[in-house]
């Protein structure tokens, strides 16, 4: 898959090729001043013993030129200390846990659900029936011929989207 296709699915890609992150814009607020956006990104992912999924996400706040605020506050030595911790309080980097233990997904439409809804299933179960149909379903350009890892990057950089649709960030 091309480095451009990847960086639009929300792949970051080093100067080598490879793959180094996974990282979305996602909706706005409006308690940012115009010109900044909301990136998430996954941060670490992890497996439990009985193979249940956590995923930590982290929202920072850039501006129109994608320098990381929080950054940039954090070094900028020219502000009073008072304003400095303002502006940091206003775009302080937000961890999001997400997990797969305790969640359910309707097999039927993949959408997140109760335990007690109509074909529920739990998640985990769900992403270990998922096939390449369902990914390309959702949009995603796959062949067949990209590499496993390359698809479940896709895959987490879709979860930040749905949850993102889900105003869960």
């Amino acid at each position: 898959m091309e480095t451009s296709l990847l960086k639009q699915y929300g792949l970051l890609v080093s100067s080598t090729g490879a793959i180094v992150g996974i990282e979305l814009p996602v909706t706005g607020s409006s308690l940012l001043a115009e010109g900044t956006q909301r990136r998430v990104r996954l941060k670490r992912m992890s497996f439990d013993e009985d193979l249940e999924i956590t995923a930590l996400f982290e929202m920072r706040v850039v501006d129109q030129d994608g320098k990381d605020l929080f950054d940039f506050y954090n070094q900028d030595t020219t502000l009073p200390p008072m304003v400095t911790r303002e502006r940091l309080s206003r775009v302080q980097p937000i961890e999001i846990p997400r997990t797969t233990r305790g969640s359910f997904r309707d097999a039927k439409t993949g959408e997140l659900v109760s335990s007690d809804a109509l074909n529920a299933i739990p998640e985990v179960q769900f992403f270990q029936s998922m096939a390449l149909v369902h990914l390309k379903a959702q949009g995603l350009p796959l062949t067949g011929k990209e590499p496993y890892l390359v698809v479940v990057y896709l895959m987490l950089a879709n979860i930040i989207r749905e949850k993102d649709a889900r105003s869960e960030f």
